[in-house]
């Protein structure tokens, strides 16, 4: 007895070593769950537009018309990539910080724009900041074609990322929601905090998200994914019949509330 007695000393010992060992370097989960929530909600300011149109280089958050959620990248959610890649998701938290606010990167100095101003049909990356210990450079919004090893989680639909390095499959397209006045908007300025689609350039889908629940370490979000949504409102459609528009034909119809989004900047809210 006095030596299983003993045995059973060391042990608890060794279990209140290991114990601050891991409370010490923030190893336990509820303490590293803390800390990785206070590295990826660090306020964030976000770049102001006197003047009302978007720049390259502004720092701005994406708010979704349909989930209500902003843009969020989750830094401890790995997707299995060629480079590290992270999950995107839209969050309620209303809030700048580091894990929903993104810079809009130009793609190309000479893409025929003589400005800084952002444009209809130009194209950009949007780009997220490194921060806390995960994300050790920048990251830019990335989408692929469906394959069994690649698509959301729970619509099944085109995955989209946050991936650690920047190729034809990071580049996207602001363009006018109505698709009738889509193409004589193409090169006009975007204006910040109105409605907007966001196209994938290389599958031509479009950027989504939905009221489709995505639990993680930050609660309930919603999953984002590529879709092309095209909206169904029959008393849309009878307007357009009354002013002569075929509306059963697909260019006619209206972008889907889960394609169309929002930018956020410090003087344009866009809710």
């Amino acid at each position: 007895k006095i030596g299983n007695w003993s045995e059973d000393q060391e042990l608890e010992e060794i279990r209140l070593k290991d114990y601050l060992a891991k409370k010490e370097s923030g190893q336990l989960f509820v303490t590293a769950k803390q800390r990785q929530l206070e590295e990826a909600l660090v306020p964030e300011r976000l770049s102001e537009t006197p003047d009302g149109v978007l720049r390259f280089g502004q720092t701005v958050m994406l708010l979704s018309q349909q989930s209500k959620g902003y843009l969020s990248i989750n830094p401890y959610d790995q997707v299995a990539k060629d480079y590290p890649a992270f999950m995107l998701t839209t969050s309620l938290n209303d809030q700048p910080a580091v894990r929903n606010s993104f810079i809009i990167e130009r793609c190309d100095e000479n893409d025929g724009f003589d400005d800084d101003v952002v444009h209809y049909a130009q194209l950009f990356r949007v780009v997220m900041a490194p921060f806390g210990s995960k994300l050790q450079g920048p990251t830019y919004m990335h989408s692929e074609m469906v394959t069994a090893l690649a698509a959301a989680k729970f619509s099944r639909h085109q995955e989209v990322t946050a991936l650690a390095a920047p190729s034809g499959e990071t580049k996207w397209q602001f363009l006018y929601p109505d698709v009738r006045l889509r193409l004589e908007m193409e090169g006009e300025p975007v204006p910040a905090g109105s409605p907007l689609a966001v196209r994938h350039v290389q599958t031509g889908s479009f950027l989504a998200s939905d009221e489709i629940p995505y639990a993680n370490i930050f609660g309930s979000e919603m999953e984002v994914h590529c879709f092309a949504y095209q909206s169904l409102n029959k008393t849309q459609n009878l307007v357009g019949e009354k002013k002569g528009d075929i509306t059963g034909d697909v260019p006619l119809r209206r972008q889907g509330l889960p394609n169309v989004w929002t930018v956020r900047t410090a003087t344009h809210d866009g809710e």
